[in-house]
C-alpha cells in the first residue's frame, strides 16, 4: 500500500516537474522575445536628425527613413517586414509595421506626418507546440535629437510654457474639460466655441454660445452635443504696431488699429485654393484712437479631405490702409528658427503650403509705409538675454504701380 501511494505521488511529482520546466522555458523565451522586440523598437528610433539638409553628412538617417527603412535587412524596402532568428531553443519571427499615426476622434481619420505609429511583433512556437507572441506598440515623434537633453533638465518658467500638458498650439486660455479635450472661445465678440484634442491640437468640435461667454465658464456638458462634428486647424498669433521711422521689432511702441485677419489664396505655383470654410476672430479696437498695445487673433481653418488633411493660403490683414497719407506696411515675424535652411509653415512663411497641423505664434508687425523695409531683429543670444528671434519680413505693402 505504501509503495502504491508513493508511486502515485511520484507520477504527480513528475507531472509537476514537467509543468515547471515548460513554464521556466516559456518564461525564458518570453524574456528573450521581449528583448528582441525592445531592441527592434530602439533601432527604429535611431535617427540622428529630424530632416536631412545640405550640411548633413553622407549616411545620415532622418525621421523619414523610419517609414522606408526595412528594419530586417537594413536596406530600403516596404513599411513592414518579416525575419526569423534562432536564439536558444526557439526560432523567433520578427515583424514590424510603420505607418502614419491616425487621429480618429473626429470621426474622420487623418494622417499626422510628424508622428509614426510603430508596431513590433515577435512570435515563436514553444516546446509544447503552442503559438506564443509579444507585441510592442509605440509612437515615434519627429523631433530633433539634440532636444533630448530637455528630458533631463527642468524647463524654465516663461511666457511660452503651456499648462495642462497639452499640445503647444492650444491657447493657454482654453479650459481643459478633463476628457483629453479643451474648449476655447476665440474672441470677445465670438458666438462660437472650439473644442480641441489636447494631444494633437486639432479642432474637433464647434459649438454655438452666447456672445460674451468665457472659456472658463463652459463645462463638458455644454459642449458634449457638438463634439466631434468637424475637423479644423488653428492659426493664431498677435499683431503689434510701430509708428517710428526706425521701428524696433523687439519692442514696438505703437497702439493697435482697427483691422481683420483673412486667409487668401497662396501665391505659390500649383498650391491648392484657400479653404472655403474659415473663421477668424480678433480683439482689435473699433477706433484708431485705441491705447491697446497689440491685437490677438484666432482663425479656424478647415483643411481638405486628403490624407493627410491639408490647407494652403496666406494670412493677410484687411482694414489696414496700404496707400494714402496714413499708409501702412505689414511685416511678419519670421526666421529660420530651427536652422534647417528653409522657412517651414510653423516659422510663418509668406505663403502657407500643405499645412497639416495647428499653428500658433504667427505674429505680425504693422509699420509706416515710409519705412524702406521691414526691420531686421536680433537673433537668439541667450548669453546676452535674447531668447526670441525678432526678425521680420514683408507680408503686405502698397501694390506696385503699372
Amino acid at each position: 500500500m505504501a509503495l502504491l501511494i508513493m508511486a502515485f505521488g511520484m507520477v504527480a511529482l513528475i507531472g509537476l516537474q514537467g509543468t515547471m520546466r515548460r513554464a521556466s522555458d516559456l518564461s525564458k523565451q518570453r524574456s528573450e522575445a521581449m528583448r528582441i522586440a525592445q531592441s527592434e523598437l530602439e533601432r527604429l528610433r535611431d535617427f540622428s536628425v529630424a530632416t536631412i539638409n545640405a550640411s548633413s553628412p553622407a549616411g545620415t538617417r532622418d525621421f523619414a527613413s523610419i517609414q522606408s527603412l526595412n528594419a530586417c535587412t537594413g536596406e530600403e524596402g516596404e513599411g513592414a517586414c518579416l525575419q526569423s532568428i534562432n536564439v536558444g531553443n526557439a526560432s523567433y519571427s520578427i515583424s514590424r509595421t510603420v505607418g502614419d499615426w491616425t487621429e480618429a476622434l473626429s470621426g474622420q481619420t487623418q494622417a499626422l506626418p510628424p508622428m509614426r505609429n510603430v508596431q513590433v511583433r515577435v512570435s515563436w512556437v514553444d516546446r509544447a507546440a503552442g503559438a506564443q507572441f509579444v507585441q510592442l506598440d509605440s509612437f515615434i515623434s519627429k523631433a530633433e535629437t539634440f532636444l533630448s537633453g530637455s528630458l533631463v533638465a527642468a524647463p524654465s518658467a516663461g511666457a511660452l510654457r503651456r499648462p495642462g500638458e497639452r499640445e503647444a498650439s492650444i491657447p493657454a486660455q482654453a479650459k481643459d474639460l478633463g476628457n483629453k479635450t479643451s474648449v476655447f472661445v476665440p474672441g470677445p465678440t465670438a458666438t462660437v466655441a472650439w473644442v480641441f484634442n489636447n494631444l494633437t491640437g486639432v479642432i474637433t468640435g464647434r459649438c454655438t454660445v452666447a456672445m460674451g461667454t468665457s472659456s472658463s465658464s463652459l463645462t463638458l456638458q455644454d459642449v458634449e452635443s457638438c463634439s466631434n462634428n468637424t475637423v479644423g486647424y488653428l492659426l493664431s498669433g498677435t499683431i503689434r504696431f510701430s509708428n517710428s521711422l526706425r521701428p524696433d521689432p523687439a519692442h514696438p511702441e505703437g497702439f493697435a488699429l482697427p483691422l481683420d485677419v483673412v486667409i487668401t489664396n497662396s501665391r505659390l505655383a500649383d498650391a491648392i485654393a484657400a479653404p472655403t470654410v474659415q473663421q477668424c476672430f480678433d480683439d482689435a479696437p473699433t477706433s484708431p484712437s485705441s491705447t491697446m498695445p497689440f491685437v490677438s487673433y484666432n482663425c479656424f481653418i478647415e483643411p481638405n479631405n486628403g490624407t493627410p488633411r491639408i490647407w494652403s493660403g496666406r494670412a493677410e490683414l484687411s482694414g489696414i490702409e496700404l496707400t494714402g497719407a496714413n499708409a501702412r506696411k505689414v511685416c511678419r515675424y519670421s526666421a529660420d528658427y530651427d536652422g534647417n535652411g528653409s522657412i517651414s509653415n510653423a516659422e510663418h512663411p509668406e505663403n502657407y503650403d500643405a499645412v497639416s497641423s495647428s499653428l500658433a505664434r504667427q505674429n505680425f508687425l504693422v509699420i509706416n509705409a515710409s519705412v524702406s523695409r521691414c526691420p531686421t531683429g536680433a537673433a537668439v543670444d541667450p548669453d546676452n538675454g535674447v531668447f526670441v528671434n525678432s526678425n521680420t519680413e514683408l507680408q503686405q505693402a502698397a501694390p506696385a504701380q503699372p
